[in-house]
């Protein structure tokens, strides 16, 4: 299991992996280009990213990040355990957010559980749940209380992205990118849609909300 470190301290970057090199393979950078760049070109299973660092701060870090690999698992690791820091972390869609210091085996611990949920979400689940809302990956079928939604295919698609990365900010640029790659697409033709997605999926259609110049979260 690969882990990439992001923080602007040498010492705090070699105290990690030394910790975790008998449990997973690490890569670390106080650079956060650097960092950007080599997780652009590298398959990477997790991402430990500091939250203040110079040049740009680790918010930015992780929007950059996260438009380049949409799937990975990224979990703040900080000595700022403010309520806003907090906040703001886990409302962009961070899959944890640890506040320094932080023992080894509960760091660890959280780290597989994130990887595996990951991989579990995306690899064994024939379906996919939250509440009355059913989504057969098999079938490529939606299903509300139990009865047939009928979806265009980029609604499925648009549904089944959002779902599979419950609680985590995509933004409108990357979801075009992934769904229609090299054709040229407005946004203004994603957020139809979405609208169309939401009309069709009432009442559970007030879990997907939008961020006004962001994009859409599925809030679980």
């Amino acid at each position: 299991m690969h882990v990439t470190i992001i923080d602007d301290n040498r010492d705090v970057l070699e105290t990690y992996k030394t910790a975790l090199e008998d449990k997973f393979n690490c890569e670390t950078f106080f650079e956060p280009e650097r960092a950007i760049e080599f997780v652009k070109q590298n398959h990477t299973d997790a991402i430990l990213l500091d939250l203040h660092i110079p040049q740009k701060d680790g918010f930015q870090v992780y929007e950059e990040i996260r438009r380049a690999k949409n799937f990975v698992p990224i979990l703040f690791l900080t000595g700022d355990g403010t309520l806003p820091a907090k906040l703001r972390g886990l409302e962009m869609g961070a899959d944890d957010f640890i506040t320094k210091p932080v023992e080894i085996e509960e760091l660890a611990a959280r780290i597989r559980n994130r990887v595996q949920l990951t991989k579990k979400n995306f690899h064994l689940n024939k379906t996919i749940q939250f509440k009355d809302l059913v989504i057969d990956l098999d079938a490529h079928q939606v299903l509300m209380g139990g009865q047939p939604v009928k979806l265009t295919p980029k609604e499925y698609q648009l549904l089944l992205v959002l779902a599979q990365n419950p609680n985590r900010v995509i933004h409108k640029d990357d979801l075009i990118t992934m769904l229609w790659k090299d054709v040229h697409v407005e946004v203004n033709n994603l957020d139809t849609h979405f609208s169309n997605l939401r009309r069709k999926l009432k009442p559970f259609s007030n879990h997907v909300k939008t961020l006004k110049n962001l994009g859409y979260v599925l809030r679980i």
